[in-house]
């Protein structure tokens, strides 16, 4: 009887000519998504390689122009010098904290729009560097990026809604129900025939094509990552599928079933997660940028005029930097200590920022079980790397290397002042200080990232669950009162 079914549920899918257009939608959907994924996360990477080479060239060029350098007699300009520690620091220093893509990355771009990707490091306030920007045009940062995530959570919904939304009505309605019936079938398993056979015909064609294009144009994807994503996916499918069955075994009418499950589609995928985020935002408000940056401008400003106290402050903070200085007095370290003394100005501000920040998170975290739309889409976006989880250890670890730059200089400047590099001889030119580029500290892009939580997965499983256990339990309420006039 399975195989009857099957069989002839394929045959009358298959001379239907809506199947193989929604077949090739899919197809065609999934191309496109990767393709924009793709490209997307090619320019990303092209601005992270060329800043690695352009750092590099520096070094590079750098040694072989030293011997020039050195023999010149031309005056010398100390912050046009690349030879000169001072400049650097604070303007010629070509050195850069990057976060490279991920193979995956096409599989949901999510926030990588909007979140700073690479920095130009300088030595100065941490402010300054972790608030650089690209602008971007604003109607595509309103519409966000058409990526494999939004295919797989937006579009491929509606299609499994069209294919699915009168599996069983047609024939209960039509009388063919009862027929099968008195023949000894069940309602239930046919309606997961026709449920699951309609529902491949949608995921199965996007999963594959999909997949193959992450194989072929992604190079060192790892396998697990193309298994986590295609079970990812089919478990969001299945969810469709039960709600489908579901609101098919209450046996109202096909129109009634579209208009239940449309409204379900927009509930989950729409509705909730603006509900969501308008929540989240008023219950953790994040403070006015503008705000910030006043309280950036008045620290400058403060530590600016009292110069002396915060450099003495400074040598107090860094001993070790003081038994080494002559009299502290010079523009670069004063520069320095003034930068020090920014952002401590500015850290409880900061600190601010990001708890309120984690705040979000925490209810986010929460009040995803409400969507599953939103559930489905925080795990793409965490498995394709374009996520917060990354993003914070990424950003961790250009704090850790601001400090690292701010640190090596410190140290260098102060000692070269100690040691009279800076003052050269009347129409001398200063000696050189830094020789040798690539003895900067370099940014680690190997920064450890926490492991994706594939947890919350397992509450689709559930919902589904409780979706197919009610499924059939009206099945068997709906096949009883035929039941009973077959046995009377």
């Amino acid at each position: 009887m399975k195989r009857l079914l099957l069989n002839t549920e394929f045959k009358n899918l298959v001379r239907e000519k809506v199947t193989v257009i929604i077949v090739a939608f899919s197809i065609v959907l999934a191309g496109l998504a990767f393709v924009n994924g793709h490209f997307f996360s090619q320019s990303q990477n092209e601005v992270v390689e060329a800043a690695w080479t352009s750092q590099q060239h520096n070094i590079t060029e750098a040694a072989t122009q030293l011997p020039l350098r050195l023999s010149t007699t031309e005056p010398v300009q100390w912050w046009q010098d690349r030879y000169d520690l001072r400049a650097q620091a604070f303007y010629v220093m070509v050195n850069y904290a990057t976060k490279p893509p991920l193979p995956e990355s096409p599989i949901a771009i999510g926030q990588a729009d909007v979140l700073p990707y690479y920095f130009r490091m300088l030595v100065q306030e941490k402010q300054q560097v972790v608030q650089q920007y690209d602008y971007v045009h604003p109607l595509n940062l309103l519409l966000g990026q058409f990526d494999l995530s939004f295919v797989l959570i937006y579009l491929l919904p509606l299609l499994i809604i069209g294919i699915c939304f009168n599996a069983l009505s047609n024939e209960q309605h039509s009388g063919q129900l009862r027929l099968f019936l008195l023949q000894g079938g069940s309602a239930g398993q046919l309606l997961a025939i026709q449920i699951l056979l309609r529902g491949a015909i949608v995921l199965v064609p996007f999963l594959v094509f999909s997949n193959l294009l992450l194989v072929l144009f992604r190079e060192h994807i790892e396998p697990r990552t193309l298994v986590s994503f295609s079970l990812i996916a089919l478990l969001y499918g299945c969810f469709w599928f039960a709600l489908c069955a579901w609101v098919n075994s209450r046996g109202k009418s096909a129109a009634t079933n579209a208009a239940i499950l449309v409204t379900c589609w927009l509930s989950f995928v729409v509705v909730l997660p603006a509900l969501i985020n308008t929540f989240i935002t008023h219950a953790n408000p994040t403070p006015s940028r503008i705000q910030y940056i006043d309280s950036l401008r008045a620290s400058t400003d403060e530590a600016k005029k009292a110069s002396e106290k915060t450099l003495a402050q400074f040598f107090q903070d860094h001993p070790e930097l003081a038994s080494t200085s002559a009299s502290g007095s010079d523009f670069a370290t004063k520069k320095i200590a003034t930068i020090n003394a920014i952002e401590q100005a500015m850290q409880e501000l900061d600190e601010q920022y990001q708890q309120i920040q984690q705040a979000q998170l925490g209810k986010a975290m929460w009040l995803e079980y409400l969507s599953v739309a939103t559930l489905t889409h925080s795990i793409l976006v965490e498995l394709s790397g374009n996520g917060l989880v990354r993003h914070n250890a990424f950003m961790a670890q250009v704090q850790l290397h601001h400090q690292a730059l701010q640190s090596f200089f410190a140290k260098g400047i102060v000692e070269a002042n100690q040691n009279g590099d800076f003052s050269p001889c009347k129409g001398c030119n200063a000696r050189p200080t830094i020789t040798d580029l690539s003895t900067l500290p370099q940014f680690d892009t190997n920064f450890s990232t926490p492991s994706v939580n594939f947890a919350p997965m397992l509450w689709l499983i559930l919902l589904s669950l409780l979706l197919v256990y009610s499924t059939s339990r009206n099945v068997c309420v709906l096949a009883s009162p035929q039941t009973t006039k077959m046995v009377v």
